[in-house]
Parts: structure tokens; C-alpha cells; sequence
């Protein structure tokens, strides 16, 4: 058949030969080639006319009572009939001889510059307008002669046809080979273990896939089982045929797979309907998720234990704040009466009594008011045990300053110099971050006021390998031979200040020089201070010298590096 096909191709191919007109070489023309050339001389002859007669219409009309309104539509006319006869060189003939005679028709004749502006502007617009119509024309002829050609060609190329059709058949057969054998390189090389199986059970074929995750040696050994001994449990198959028999286009499950050693295994299965003949074939895909599956579940294990020490943690909270609520309106009633009936011992016996002991009525008095205030800051402290941080941008230079303004305002007879650093932020709960600056700035005015050249600087200072807030003030240090005696800030609070100069009470409980300045002043702020920080994700401490000291902050979680000068926790 093939040797039959060959020899017809040939015999027309030798009958395309013969009817070949002459080469050039030749001296015999034929009159059909003859008289093609001729009408092509014709056409090239014939094109340019197109023009001529169309200015010969317009000088002719000129003549005449009639007049031609718009010459140019004729003349464009003549152009596009030159190009569309001759072709794009006729065509550009056309043009040219057209605008020489619109140029000329617009001129006026007997003037230096024979155009206006207007007619100027109109030779330049057809000058540039004929040599693009003509253009246009021949690109589109062109285009018509090349699409004439290729369905020619096509024409010509119809007799491939026939053999395509005759060889059609052995390609297929190779084609469908090479995509047997694609199909199985990817069958075998898809990250899911595929397996197809019987609805009774019997295994039809599996990939490499599904042998490496379940751990048998070759695919045969898969096929020889019933695909039931693949799951933990056997009913789980039944259940998924049943589930894809009642129309179910795919069954997506995650459920226990076996090895063959029998360790256990979490997979994400997906089956679904395929047809082998007559019979039902299910499609098992699965993804071996044992890794991810353990984490969930232990990451489920910790949040249950995270949410019962959440639980625990609220309850220890309410339990703490009731208490506080408790012990401060157990202490108020005492601390009201030691107080009226000081006040009462004033009143009614202060005449009887010497300065000495209306000086220790007035101590009793002022004693009793400072465990007042200690007992409401002892209730704020345990408050900041609970509640929801409100975090958002919170200018802390802006803060500092409103609050060196309100001391100052408290006490206009110190004179302390507040050098606060500007454009200081940080994210946190405004109200929280307010009350530690005003303890912390209350605690630096107490211990700075009524000395020689006192100052208060509010800034940052690098710390390690980060950036730290720090609040320094020129009042006593402390000598560090002795801070093992007590805690940091309370060894400041009672050595540095000494009785009688810091913020607190002085000997006795009577108010020191400084009158006892608002907050800042007991060790229970320092600890509200310690807590607020703490709850922000930083730390706060103390780096103290004879001449002076300085509260370091952060809020944040910490990283790097610590300091390595000599610091004291801020806790007690």
C-alpha cells in the first residue's frame, strides 16, 4: 500500500514538471505568459491616467457654471483607483501628481508667497494625507495577494492528506504508548500513595508512593492483600464504597492507616468512582499527615493545659483582689478611728498638753493618713494583677512632661530642672504607662529636691544590644558596700533619702522636708511600678551611686545581651 502511494506521488509530481511554463532561459514563450505580461504593462501604463482624468474633470468643470466643492474627495479618488490597479508605486505616482495639482489649484498666482495660511494648512494636509491613503491601499492589496496565496498553498499542500491518514493509525499506537508510559513515570512518581482496588477488596494496582509509606518490599506483595488490610480499621473501605455508591463524586476523610510492621499511621484519604469495564474500580489517594497530626495533637494538649492554668490563674486573681478588698476595709475602720481620735485628743486636750506631746498627737495623726494611702495604693497594686492590657502608641516624652508640670505645680518651692527627651514612644496601655512614669518621677523628685543643682533627665541609654529607658535624678545614691541589707529600691528609698528627706514619713512617721510626695514614695509602689513594666514585656531596675541614680526600663520582650554594670531589681 505504502510503495502504491509512493509511486502515485510521483507520477504527479513529474505531471507538476511538465506543465511548467518555460524559464527565462528559454526562447519560447507561451501566448498565455505573453499576454499576462502584456496586461500587466497595461495596468502600469493605465494607473496614472487615474489622476490625469481626474484633473482634467476639475479644470473641465471649472469652465462651466458648475463648480466641484470638494476637489479633493475626486482627486483622493483617482489615488486610491491607481493603487488599487496598478499597486503601491502606482498608487504613490498618483498621490504625487495629485497634490502637485492641488498645490497649484489653491496658489495665487502674482504674490510673493503665493499661499495663505489656510491653504497653506490644506496643501500640507493632502500632501500628507494622498502618500497615507495609497499606502494603505497597497498594504491591504498586499495583504489580499498574500492570503490568495496561502489558501493556495493549502491547495497545494491537500495531497499531504492522504498519507497523514495512511500513517495516522501507526502514530496513534505510538502516541498512546508514550502516554501509557508517562502516565505510569507519574503514577509512580506522585507525592500521594495511589491505590486502585475492587469493591471487593482485591487490589488492582498501587504506585511506589503508597509501598514506601506503608513499608512493603515490591507492588506485587500490595496486590496479594485485600486493600481492607491496609486500614485500621477493615469496616472503614465498606464505609467509604458505601458512601461513593450513593452518588458521591470523592470521599475526603483523615482516618488510621497500617504499616506492615504494624505501626499506626495518620493519612488524609480521598477516594473516588472509576470505571474498569463493567466494573467498579475506587480510586484511593492518600497523604501520610502522622507528623503534623502529633503536633496538632499535642499543641491541643497544651492549650487545654494553657486554658485550665488561665482558669486557675483568673480565680487566684478575683481570690487575691477580694482579699485585698477584705484586709483594706478591715484596716480603714481602725486606721478612721486612730485618726478622729487623734484629732479629738487635739481638739479637746491640745491646751493641756506640752509642744512634746502635741508634736506625737500630730505624728500619730500624720502616721495613721500615711497607712490610709497605703492601704488604697496596696488595692491598686493587687488591681493590676488582672485585667486586658489596651495597648496603642503612647507618647511617653508628652506623658513625662505633664507629669514633671503637675509636681512642679504640687510643689512650686523645689527647684528641680526637668530635662525631658522629645519624641519618646512606646506600645502599651496609656493609663498603666502614665502610672509608672508618675511613680517613677515622683520617686526621682523626692530624692533630687532641696539639693544643690537638682535635675531630672528623662531619655533612653543603650543597655547591651538595645535601646532602654532610663530616668536619672541628681538626689542620694546608694553606697553599694551595704545593698545586701535590703532590697535595691527599698534600700534606696530608706539609706539614700535617710529619714526625714525622702518621700516618706520621717523619724517617727512625721512628715520629712520634702512633705511626703505623692506617689513614689513606699515600697509598695515600687513593686506597682515593677508589675505594670512586667506586664508590658519588660524589665525595670536600679544602677545606683553615692552621687546619684538612675531607673533603667524596657518594655517589650527582652533580647541580646544584659548590662554588665552593677545593677538592683526594682522589686522587693
Amino acid at each position: 500500500m505504502a510503495s502504491t502511494v509512493s509511486s502515485g506521488l510521483v507520477r504527479s509530481a513529474s505531471k507538476v514538471i511538465k506543465s511548467r511554463p518555460p524559464t527565462e532561459g528559454s526562447s519560447v514563450v507561451s501566448p498565455r505568459r505573453l499576454h499576462r505580461v502584456e496586461r500587466a504593462y497595461l495596468r502600469q501604463l493605465l494607473s496614472p491616467a487615474f489622476a490625469l482624468l481626474a484633473i482634467a474633470i476639475i479644470e473641465g468643470f471649472s469652465w462651466t457654471p458648475w463648480q466641484i466643492v470638494a476637489p479633493t474627495t475626486l482627486l483622493l479618488t483617482a489615488v486610491v483607483a491607481s493603487t488599487f490597479v496598478g499597486g503601491l508605486v502606482d498608487g504613490l505616482i498618483s498621490a504625487g501628481i495629485t497634490v502637485w495639482y492641488y498645490s497649484y489649484l489653491l496658489s495665487s498666482p502674482g504674490t510673493i508667497f503665493p499661499y495663505t495660511h489656510e491653504t497653506l494648512r490644506r496643501v500640507l494636509v493632502y500632501a500628507c494625507s494622498a502618500p497615507a491613503v495609497a499606502l494603505m491601499v497597497g498594504v491591504i492589496k498586499q495583504r489580499a495577494a498574500r492570503i490568495a496565496a496561502d489558501a493556495a498553498r493549502r491547495e497545494r499542500d491537500s495531497s499531504d492528506a492522504v498519507y497523514a491518514s495512511l500513517t495516522w493509525s501507526r502514530e496513534a499506537e505510538k502516541t498512546g504508548r508514550e502516554a501509557e508510559r508517562r502516565y505510569r513515570a507519574f503514577f509512580d512518581a506522585n507525592v500521594a500513595g495511589i491505590v486502585h482496588a475492587f469493591r471487593d477488596g482485591r487490589v488492582l494496582q498501587c504506585n511506589e508512593t503508597l509501598r514506601r509509606m506503608i513499608g512493603f518490599d515490591t507492588v506485587e506483595d500490595i496486590k496479594a492483600r485485600d486493600i481492607r488490610d491496609l486500614f485500621q480499621e477493615r469496616a472503614d473501605f465498606d464505609r467509604i464504597v458505601e458512601r461513593l455508591d450513593r452518588g458521591t463524586l470523592s470521599v475526603e476523610e483523615e482516618l488510621g492507616f497500617r504499616r506492615r510492621d504494624g505501626d499506626p499511621r495518620r493519612v488524609r484519604l480521598t477516594a473516588r468512582r472509576l470505571e474498569e469495564g463493567a466494573r467498579l474500580v475506587v480510586e484511593v489517594s492518600v497523604v501520610d499527615i502522622t507528623p503534623q497530626w502529633m503536633a496538632q495533637t499535642q499543641a491541643a494538649t497544651l492549650e487545654t493545659k494553657l486554658a485550665a492554668q488561665e482558669a486557675d490563674n483568673a480565680v487566684l486573681g478575683r481570690e487575691v483582689d477580694a482579699l485585698a478588698h477584705a484586709v483594706a476595709h478591715d484596716l480603714r475602720a481602725p486606721l478612721r478611728r486612730m485618726d478622729d481620735l487623734s484629732e479629738a485628743l487635739i481638739v479637746d486636750y491640745g491646751l493641756r498638753l506640752d509642744g512634746e506631746g502635741r508634736a506625737r498627737l500630730n505624728r500619730l495623726a500624720t502616721t495613721s493618713r500615711n497607712m490610709e494611702k497605703l492601704v488604697r495604693q496596696f488595692i491598686e497594686l493587687s488591681r493590676l494583677t488582672g485585667g486586658e492590657l489596651k495597648r496603642e502608641a503612647v507618647n511617653l516624652s508628652a506623658v513625662a512632661q505633664e507629669v514633671a508640670e503637675s509636681l512642679r505645680a504640687l510643689r512650686p518651692g523645689d527647684d528641680v530642672t526637668c530635662k525631658i527627651t522629645p519624641g519618646l514612644s512606646a506600645n502599651g496601655d496609656p493609663s498603666l504607662l502614665r502610672l509608672a512614669l508618675t511613680h517613677m518621677i515622683g520617686t526621682a523628685w523626692c530624692a533630687t529636691a532641696g539639693r544643690p543643682g537638682s535635675y531630672i533627665e528623662f531619655g533612653t541609654a543603650r543597655v547591651g544590644d538595645r535601646q532602654t529607658f532610663v530616668i536619672t535624678d541628681g538626689g542620694g545614691g546608694l553606697d553599694r558596700p551595704y545593698a545586701g541589707a535590703l532590697p535595691g529600691a527599698v534600700q534606696r528609698l530608706d539609706n539614700g533619702y535617710g529619714p526625714g528627706h525622702g518621700p516618706g514619713p520621717g523619724p517617727d512617721g512625721e512628715p520629712g522636708p520634702n512633705g511626703g510626695l505623692g506617689p513614689g514614695a513606699t515600697a509598695v509602689t515600687l513593686v506597682m511600678v515593677q508589675r505594670i513594666i512586667q506586664r508590658h514585656g519588660g524589665r525595670v531596675w536600679v544602677e545606683a551611686t553615692p552621687e546619684g541614680g538612675a531607673v533603667f526600663f524596657t518594655l517589650g520582650h527582652q533580647s541580646g545581651k544584659s548590662s554588665t554594670s552593677p545593677s538592683i531589681p526594682l522589686a522587693l
